[in-house]
């Protein structure tokens, strides 16, 4: 018989795009990491190993993740595994022979830094554990670690019941910022728990764009097949960097905290070959070298939705037995009431992107024709490029992005 916990991990994301331009435009490169150990690096390097992984899987289609979504959720599950289980998914997050207990604390520092210190955008983080205690008795260190690290509850529902399903759904809508609607479509008779991370990020831009500036234009897709597209666009100082035949343009939300990265080679290339260029080393260098850039720079309006159960991607990636009815050791997390064994069998990913003008109204054009005689440099996301929305003091990633087809 099998008996299954299943992991859910969703990430609800909605950029909405201010009019306020009061702030200074300086180079905000990497900073120090502080009291969040080696955090941050281990998101940049699991998101660099996903991104990859779902490209070749998925050649020409967009690609949206929230590596901070997911990184959490795996981070809970890690207090509930032992043995090979626990070491294969340590060498997954890119920390071998890490301690749990300081793996959790950074994490909870990391959460509060990015979340209540953040200032004006506003990053929602939420976790709960559901489970049936006919079916799980649950482990008390595990569920309290849950809650002391994750401010995760554990609660219990009848799995028997119909209406749980609406009820977790309920949950996942609230969490979202009613972006997603729910990620369980049925709850069958093997299933334990659903170990739920939801994530809703909200800002503005520290700069608007002009809706009078947007206008419709050609996007290349790969295949060479065009799509007719509106485009986002702006003549101003922007954050500009080049470096090893990528060009980057970073854009500030409204307190400079967080930013929206547009990245993109500056030969076209097939976008796999491109990806595995972009180290960490790589990409950290292009954020070392912005610089303040008068520049045209114009990108598409985004709407992006993007879902996958990812449990293949993560087996490619060597974390193998904690999807094996056989071989997966989740005893720290409880004791299965109707079977030997707990296993994960779903690690679902779902995440809405909206980016626009909206609210500008005429904060873009306070530069035009200052001090030059000539037209700036043009910078178009015309043809496949790369998103990254970044935590600027750690350098963490809330989201990642292939947007191959804005249509």
């Amino acid at each position: 018989m099998k008996f299954l916990i299943t992991a859910l991990i969703i990430s609800g994301l909605t950029f909405m795009v201010g009019c306020e331009s009061s702030d200074t435009l300086e180079p905000r490169p990497v900073d120090h990491t502080g009291d969040a150990g080696d955090i941050p690096e281990m998101n940049r390097a699991l998101a660099a190993d996903l991104i990859i992984d779902l490209e070749g899987d998925n050649p020409g289609e967009n690609i949206l993740i929230s590596p901070l979504s997911i990184q959490i959720a795996l981070q809970m599950a890690l207090n509930g595994a032992d043995e090979n289980t626990l070491d294969e998914m340590l060498n997954v997050l890119h920390c071998p022979n890490c301690n749990l207990e300081k793996l959790n604390r950074d994490m909870k520092i990391l959460i509060e830094w990015m979340s209540a210190k953040s200032g004006r955008p506003d990053l929602t983080l939420a976790n709960l554990f559901f489970y049936d205690d006919q079916r799980l008795r649950l482990e008390e260190d595990f569920s309290g670690m849950l809650m002391d690290s994750y401010e995760a509850p554990s609660v219990s529902y009848n799995f028997n019941d119909e209406a749980t399903v609406d009820k977790i759904n309920s949950w996942v809508y609230d969490h979202t910022g009613e972006k997603i609607d729910g990620i369980i479509e049925e709850i069958d008779d093997y299933d334990l728990a659903f170990l739920i991370n939801a994530l809703h990020f909200q800002a503005d831009w520290s700069q608007g764009f002009d809706p009078d500036l947007t206008s419709d234009d050609l996007f290349s897709v790969e295949g060479d097949r065009d799509v007719m597209v509106p485009f986002v666009a702006g003549d101003r100082d922007f954050m500009v960097s080049r470096s090893g035949g990528s060009v980057m343009v970073d854009l500030p939300f409204r307190d400079s905290t967080f930013s929206l990265s547009l990245i993109k080679s500056e030969e076209p290339q097939p976008m796999g070959e491109w990806l595995r260029q972009m180290d960490l080393y790589y990409l950290d260098g292009l954020y070392q070298n912005l610089s303040r850039q008068r520049a045209m720079v114009r990108f598409p309006k985004l709407n992006l939705e993007w879902e996958a159960d990812m449990v293949e991607t993560f087996e490619n990636l060597g974390m193998i037995d904690a999807f094996s009815e056989y071989n997966a050791n989740f005893n720290k997390m409880g004791e299965p009431l109707i079977g030997p064994v707990i296993y994960i069998n779903q690690l679902k990913h779902k995440s809405v992107l909206e980016v626009d003008e909206k609210g500008a109204e005429g904060a873009a054009v306070t530069s035009i024709g200052f001090g030059t005689t000539s037209l700036p440099p043009s910078i178009v996301y015309n043809r496949p490029f790369v998103i990254q929305l970044r935590h600027i003091p750690t350098n963490t990633l809330v989201f990642k992005g292939i947007v191959n087809n804005p249509e």
